[in-house]
């Protein structure tokens, strides 16, 4: 692995996790670029373009390290179940997407790499494995602690009732009932009634 490379591990991931983050990158041939954050998605995996392309992986570039590393092992996952399997062969997160993220997730369970809160989450997560870490509330309120936070920046759960917020994306909205893991907000910049998770980034206004 170049230098540069290796510095661009060290500054994204757990110090003790670099080395085997570098081992799965230079065991594989994909592509790995940090991106812009994403409100949609932590991170993706594109299947080649062409037959002489590689695949790519892209990982938000304002993840803590220790949700920097979660997601990319899951991507990781989807790479390995495309060379295994080829495309629209199995569901996107299905039994052979899970056993390569369990799989692979193994090695970094230790109390070197994560906190024992993390690791206790993902423990559980493991147990009951969702398509995506945020969809997991347990896990993901764990990992959001870990997060450098912005001033003035807090989760719709923590909003009083009836607050006014803005999100990453720029729109505005007004807090409603919690239903389940969301709340139903009525958003101010298009008129239209949304449900916002608990745990999206929030700026009170």
């Amino acid at each position: 692995m170049k230098a540069e490379e290796l510095e661009m591990l060290k500054r994204h991931f757990p110090e003790s996790a670099v080395a085997m983050v570098g081992q799965i990158y230079e065991q594989r041939r994909f592509i790995l670029h940090f991106k812009r954050p994403r409100s949609s998605k932590l991170g993706d995996f594109r299947p080649p373009r062409t037959q002489k392309s590689l695949c790519t992986i892209t990982l938000n570039i304002d993840l803590n390290p220790y949700q920097m590393l979660i997601t990319y092992v899951h991507e990781v996952a989807h790479y390995d179940v495309y060379q295994q399997y080829g495309s629209h062969r199995v569901q996107p997160h299905g039994t052979e997407w899970q056993n390569n993220f369990t799989r692979l997730l193994q090695p970094f369970m230790t109390t070197t790499i994560f906190p024992q809160d993390v690791l206790d989450a993902l423990h559980h997560h493991l147990q009951h494995i969702k398509a995506s870490s945020t969809a997991d509330v347990r896990l993901q309120r764990v990992l959001q602690q870990y997060d450098n936070k912005t001033l003035g920046i807090s989760t719709v759960e923590n909003l009083p009732a009836g607050a006014r917020f803005v999100l990453k994306n720029g729109m505005v909205f007004q807090k409603g009932e919690k239903q389940r893991t969301r709340y139903k907000c009525y958003c101010e910049t298009n008129g239209k009634t949304y449900m916002v998770a608990a745990l999206a980034e929030a700026k009170l206004l």
